[in-house]
């Protein structure tokens, strides 16, 4: 489905016609979707950045619109403050278009893992409109993906394993035993 589809729904619901009349500067600055093939659980959220209050505000965009009632703070990772590209409304793609070319561009890489669930969020980095994906694939893989609106292609993936991600909490690297093994793996 296109972008157009979820903004046309959203520009006709109450709460985002309230809102755009008390912050009119607001802009479109991302798209959120989270796509489970396997439970087929999907959601999708639009998100408009708030010069006046320097927040980004979420609208829950399945079924009926819904205002998210909480305003994320528009920072990095690092808790650096930012403001957020707009979104350009000409987007190219569909939801639906981004798993085929993720799995195209994977089986040209030798991997042959399927994808279960998708986590998806449609932005503007680098004054170009990219879908960066974070895909959970069978066997505890992850695979990070971006692939940019206009040419269709893919402009990074690099695959992990879900156990990369988790951090075990040690003895800051002492060992202590004679085996070689850390006993405290796992206690805080």
């Amino acid at each position: 489905m296109k972008i157009e589809h979820y903004l046309k729904k959203l520009e006709k619901a109450e709460d985002f016609k309230k809102f755009k009349k008390e912050d009119s500067k607001s802009y479109l600055c991302s798209v959120f979707f989270v796509r489970d093939f396997k439970d087929k659980h999907n959601e999708t959220h639009i998100d408009f950045y708030s010069p006046k209050t320097k927040k980004i505000v979420s609208f829950k965009a399945d079924g009926k619109i819904e205002r998210i009632p909480i305003d994320k703070k528009a920072e990095t990772i690092a808790h650096k403050k930012f403001i957020p590209p707009t979104l350009t409304k000409e987007i190219i793609l569909e939801i639906e278009k981004i798993r085929p070319i993720v799995l195209d561009e994977m089986h040209n890489r030798g991997l042959t893992d399927d994808i279960q669930k998708i986590l998806v969020i449609l932005q503007n980095l680098d004054d170009r409109d990219v879908w960066n994906c974070t895909c959970f694939l069978n066997g505890m893989g992850l695979l990070q993906t971006h692939v940019e609106d206009k040419s269709e292609s893919v402009l990074f993936m690099e695959k992990r394993s879900l156990f990369d991600m988790i951090k075990f909490l040690g003895n800051s690297g002492q060992d202590n035993n004679a085996s070689g093994k850390d006993e405290a793996v796992g206690k805080k």
